[in-house]
C-alpha cells in the first residue's frame, strides 16, 4: 500500500469514527471488512487507538502538532496495536454483523450439526491504568481533564512544557517533564517517544517496564530517569537501585543489553549496535514529587455536625494530653499512641492530623485506651478522613475482640488493599465485615476506584443488624443486605497497622477527625458531614 492510499485509508477510518459515511459507504466497506483480514486488523487498531484517545483525554489527538519521530519511535507502539488487532479482530466482524445483521434470520434445521469455535466479546472501554497525582507548570484547559484525581486509560500523552506526575495502579509512579509525548499502554507498560520522565518503583510494583524507541528498561527495583532526544537517541540514568537496559532490533527483541547500577548512565546506539557508557546528566533531571497531603483543616461547620451526631469517640488529633489524644466528647476512649514520640518514622500528631510512616521492623498503631463494650451488639458507624502517600496496602482501622492477645481476629478491617489475591478494581477502598470475627473470610464492600494518592478522601462505613454499608466521599458506593448475628463482646479499636503483631500492611499517609457512633448514620447525614467539609464538591 503506498503512502497515499494509507492516508486516504486513515481518513475513511476517521470518517467512520465520526459516523460521516453513508449507508451506502458503509454497506460497500462491510463486505471489504468480511473478506479481507489485512483491512479488518488495520481497522480494528485504528478504531481501538481512536477510541483510547477520546475516552482517555476527552478529545481527538491533533495529529499535525505530532513531530516527526525518528527512525522506529513508533514500533513499540504498533507492535503493541497489533497484538490487540489480532485479539479483537473476530470481535470486530461479529460487532459489525450484529449492528446490520437483518432483523430476522433463518434458524437452522434441528439436524444441523452444531458448529465448534468461539465468539469474541464485544467492544469495552478500557480500564483505567493509572491516576495523575501532580500537574506543575501547565496551563491545562479545563476540557482535558488531566488534573490531579484524573483516571489515566491506555493512550497518548503529550505536554508543550512543565510535568505531569501519575502513578500507576501497580504502584509505579512517573514524572513526565514537557515538551515530551509518553504512549501509556497497561499498568507495566509505557513509551517515551519524546521528553525526559523519572520513574519510581516502590517494593511491590517491580517489573515496570519504560520503552524507547529502541530500548526497553526493565525495573529491578528502582529509581531511575530517561530521555529521549530530537534525533531518537535514548539515554538512561540510575537514581537508585538498578536496571536492565535492552536495546531492541527491529523484531522487538533483545539485540544487547546491560545491566546499569547506581548513579550509572548510559546512551542507546543503533549505528553501531551499543549500549555506551556516559557521565551522570550535567543537566538537571526531572525527579519525583513526593506525595504526601498537606494537613487536612476541618471546618467548624463539620466539626459541629460530627457533634450533633453525638459520636462515642471523636478523635481529632489537635493535641495531645499526657501523650494521649483525647476524646472529644468525654473522658473515655482517648487515643493511645504505640510509637516512639521521637522517632520521624513512626505516628507523628502534628498540624492536626496523624501521619504514619511504617517500617519493616516496628509495629506502629494508635489504640483506643480501653475496649468499646457491645460495640457490636446493634449498629454502628466509623467515619473517618484519610490519605496514602502511595499505592500500597493499608490498614486503616482494624476492630479485634479483646479477648484476643496472641492471635489477632477481626470484626472489621477498614483498608486500602493492593496486589492482593481478592478480586476488585485497583485503587479501591475496602470494608470487610466478620460474622463472628475470625482471621479469614467475611464479607467485603469494595469501592471501585477512587483512591488519589496525596488526596484525602471521606470514609465512613455502616453496620447494621440487616446490611453493610460503605461510604467514599460522601456517596454511598456499595451496600449489602445480609442479617448478622449481635453480640455483647468489647473490642479494640486499632489505627494504622493490621493488629498488634504484625508489622505488615502498614498506613503510610495520615488520618484525621475520626468518629464512631453507636448508631447507623443516614446517607443523608453522611453526605451532610462531607458538604460541610467542603462546600462545593472537589473529589478529584
Amino acid at each position: 500500500m503506498s503512502r497515499d492510499d494509507r492516508a486516504s485509508e486513515r481518513e475513511f477510518f476517521r470518517r467512520i469514527a465520526d459516523g460521516r459515511l453513508t449507508p451506502g459507504e458503509f454497506a460497500e466497506f462491510e463486505q471489504r471488512l468480511l473478506s479481507d483480514s489485512e483491512l479488518r486488523k488495520r481497522y480494528v487498531r485504528a478504531m481501538n487507538l481512536e477510541a483510547n484517545l477520546y475516552e482517555s483525554f476527552n478529545g481527538p489527538v491533533d495529529e499535525s502538532s505530532l513531530h516527526a519521530h525518528p527512525r522506529g519511535s513508533w514500533r513499540p507502539l504498533w507492535m503493541t496495536m497489533s497484538v490487540i488487532g489480532a485479539v479483537l479482530t473476530t470481535a470486530a466482524v461479529l460487532f459489525v454483523g450484529f449492528l446490520w445483521r437483518p432483523q430476522s434470520a433463518p434458524v437452522p434445521p434441528e439436524s444441523a450439526p452444531v458448529q465448534t469455535g468461539m465468539v469474541a466479546a464485544p467492544f469495552r472501554k478500557p480500564e483505567p491504568v493509572a491516576v495523575v497525582t501532580q500537574v506543575r507548570g501547565i496551563d491545562v484547559p479545563a476540557s482535558t481533564g488531566l488534573r490531579p484525581g484524573t483516571s489515566v486509560e491506555p493512550g497518548i500523552l503529550k505536554i508543550p512544557q512543565g510535568e505531569v506526575q501519575i502513578e500507576f495502579l501497580n504502584g509505579a509512579q512517573l514524572n513526565l517533564a514537557g515538551p515530551a509525548e509518553l504512549h501509556i499502554f497497561s499498568v507495566e507498560a509505557a513509551t517515551l517517544v519524546a521528553g525526559r520522565a523519572a520513574v519510581r518503583i516502590p517494593k511491590g510494583a517491580r517489573g515496570f517496564i519504560l520503552n524507547t524507541p529502541d530500548a526497553a528498561i526493565i525495573d529491578l527495583g528502582t529509581e531511575f530517569t530517561a530521555s529521549v532526544g530530537e534525533s531518537g537517541t535514548s539515554e538512561v540514568h540510575v537514581v537508585d537501585g538498578e536496571v536492565e537496559v535492552s536495546l531492541l532490533g527491529d523484531d522487538g527483541n533483545t539485540l544487547t543489553s546491560r545491566r546499569l547500577l547506581e548513579n550509572k548512565s548510559l546512551r542507546v546506539r543503533h549505528e553501531p549496535i551499543g549500549l555506551e557508557d556516559i557521565a551522570p546528566p550535567s543537566s538537571s533531571l526531572p525527579a519525583i514529587h513526593e506525595q504526601k497531603s498537606s494537613p487536612l483543616v476541618a471546618t467548624g461547620k463539620y466539626v459541629d455536625a460530627v457533634r450533633a451526631a453525638q459520636p462515642l469517640i471523636y478523635w481529632r488529633f489537635e493535641n495531645l494530653v499526657d501523650g494521649r489524644v483525647p476524646n472529644e466528647v468525654g473522658p473515655q476512649w482517648s487515643a493511645v499512641i504505640h510509637a516512639d514520640p521521637d522517632d520521624e518514622s513512626g505516628i507523628v500528631i502534628r498540624d492536626g492530623v496523624a501521619r504514619f510512616t511504617p517500617t519493616l521492623t516496628q509495629i506502629h498503631r494508635i489504640e483506643a485506651d480501653q475496649p468499646i463494650a457491645g460495640l457490636n451488639r446493634e449498629d454502628f458507624t466509623i467515619e473517618f478522613w484519610a490519605t496514602v502517600d502511595y499505592f500500597h496496602w493499608a490498614t486503616f482501622v482494624a476492630v479485634i475482640p479483646d479477648e484476643d492477645r496472641e492471635i489477632d481476629r477481626h470484626l472489621n478491617l477498614i483498608e486500602f488493599p493492593y496486589q492482593s489475591a481478592l478480586i476488585y478494581s485497583p485503587g479501591s477502598f475496602r470494608f470487610l465485615h466478620r460474622d463472628p470475627p475470625g482471621e479469614n473470610g467475611g464479607i467485603n464492600l469494595f469501592s471501585n476506584g477512587g483512591c488519589t494518592p496525596g488526596f484525602w478522601h471521606h470514609i465512613a462505613v455502616v453496620k447494621t443488624l440487616t446490611e453493610l454499608k460503605l461510604y467514599l466521599d460522601g456517596r454511598l458506593v456499595r451496600r449489602l443486605a445480609e442479617t448478622f448475628e449481635p453480640d455483647d463482646s468489647a473490642y479494640r479499636f486499632n489505627v494504622g497497622s493490621l493488629d498488634t503483631n504484625r508489622v505488615d500492611r502498614a498506613l503510610a499517609g495520615a488520618i484525621d477527625e475520626l468518629a464512631v457512633y453507636m448508631h447507623a448514620l443516614s446517607d443523608d447525614e453522611i453526605l451532610a458531614h462531607y458538604r460541610a467539609q467542603r462546600a462545593t464538591d472537589e473529589r478529584p
